[in-house]
């Protein structure tokens, strides 16, 4: 990974050195420089998730426009873009912070896909050239992290690397410690063959699972329709990448979920989605109310006794009512036109001449 991403890839690799060289232990560094970047990210997390339970509050409208322009796509965005206008909602306000994030989390996985860069601080030359050897010495290498390979095996082999790596950089790499509960990290779980690896896929899916599951619940959100699996298809997903990776990336993940959970309560300490949502809900409700007396008073005369050309518009359809309703008149009998003059002098002597 490049370009972009390391523009962020460099500085989070500063920072996850800094954790390790102060706990030597890579699991553990894995797991405060998780927690660091968690709380970096926290404003913008706040800023999504309010975004969301506004989204939230008018799903009910969106649902009507839905059902009720089904098969107008046009009039169905018009109107899906009119809800959002009127109760203060920018399309790009939810996608904003996750374009944010984005880059931000390609370069943790940068980071953690690139141990040999951002904690032994080989250049790209040197990397190569010890990928070379290594090739020579049988490495199998994963497409996601060929580096995680490179240090394993100059962990085994040290004396095969002495014409590219000084004795400092191996002796550094072969003191890394990429330990967590006993289990290296530098490893790749295989399907084919179970193993104690397998504990970190599981843990993964297990995490993964449930912090979906309990952010939805703690959001106040209901998934439908084919939504309702989405959370399963994305288990499902990174459970196949927990046996194709490093272990050490599964763990980042495991790390990302766990606090995933504990950020939504730690938000939820400052604002409840509920109450949230009521209030919002009632907000919208407030700016109907106020557009519906708007409207009223555009059909009262204007403090000049001039009509507006709405107030026109409407005495104009009351007047071709009224002809109507002559015309009609002169089309009564004789017996019924003396019916109706005779209801109407009783009107007049009950309420005074009109």
């Amino acid at each position: 990974m490049g370009g972009i991403f390391n523009i962020f890839a460099i500085p989070l690799g500063m920072l996850l050195k800094l954790i390790y060289d102060m706990v030597s232990n890579y699991g553990l560094a894995l797991f405060l420089f998780t927690l660091v970047t968690r709380i970096i990210l926290l404003p913008l997390d706040w800023k999504q998730k309010k975004s969301s339970i506004r989204m939230a509050a008018i799903q009910p409208l969106i649902n009507d426009i839905n059902k009720k322009y089904a098969n107008n796509m046009q009039k169905r965005q018009e109107e899906m873009m009119r809800v959002q206008q009127e109760n203060g909602i920018s399309a790009s306000a939810g996608c904003l912070p996750m374009l944010i994030q984005l880059p931000i989390l390609f370069g943790l996985i940068n980071v953690i896909y690139e141990p040999l860069t951002h904690l032994a601080k080989l250049s790209d030359t040197t990397i190569a050239a010890a990928q070379e050897i290594a090739t020579t010495l049988g490495a199998t290498f994963s497409r996601y992290s060929p580096q995680s390979t490179i240090l394993t095996t100059v962990r085994s082999n040290p004396d095969a690397f002495g014409s590219v790596l000084s004795a400092d950089q191996i002796a550094y790499i072969q003191d890394i410690n990429m330990s967590f509960l006993g289990l290296d990290l530098t490893q790749i779980p295989s399907i084919k063959e179970p193993s104690l690896l397998w504990i970190i896929p599981i843990l993964s899916v297990a995490s993964m699972l449930g912090s979906q599951i309990i952010m939805t619940k703690l959001n106040g959100q209901k998934m439908e329709g084919a939504m309702r699996w989405m959370p399963i298809y994305t288990t499902v997903m990174f459970g196949y990448f927990a046996f194709a990776m490093p272990a050490g990336v599964t763990v980042y993940w495991i790390y990302s979920s766990v606090l995933s959970i504990g950020k939504d309560f730690f938000l939820r300490l400052f604002f409840d989605p509920e109450k949230e949502k009521a209030k919002i809900e009632e907000e919208m409700k407030a700016k109907r109310k106020a557009a519906k007396n708007a409207s009223n008073k555009k059909a009262a005369p204007g403090a000049d006794g001039k009509m507006t050309a709405s107030q026109a518009e409407l005495g104009k359809k009351r007047l071709e009512k009224a002809r109507s309703s002559w015309a009609e008149e002169e089309q009564l009998t004789e017996e019924q036109a003396a019916r109706l003059e005779k209801a109407r002098a009783k009107e007049r002597e009950t309420y005074g001449a009109k």
